[in-house]
């Protein structure tokens, strides 16, 4: 049986954030389940939300927004990891 983090370890750290898959793989996982978008400039950004209201806070639309403005905005301080 292999154990995956969802979103990495989404349920301790900020889901699908680099600490999110560290916290997975100090946890033991096997592996991690990531979302992934096209931004508008291109880039592919990890990211299950199609607006980021839930995440961060405001109506962003992840596919109609560039990479530049995406990364200034803040999904979750992660808890200490």
């Amino acid at each position: 049986m292999k154990i995956l983090g969802h979103r990495g370890a989404s349920a301790d750290f900020p889901e699908n954030t680099r600490e999110a898959v560290a916290g997975a793989v100090a946890q033991g996982a096997d592996g991690v389940e990531l979302d992934v978008i096209r931004c508008s400039s291109g880039e592919l950004v990890v990211c299950h939300d199609e607006i980021l209201g839930r995440l961060a806070g405001v109506p962003v639309v992840v596919a109609d927004t560039g990479y530049a403005e995406l990364s200034r905005l803040d999904v979750g301080t992660p808890s200490g990891f």
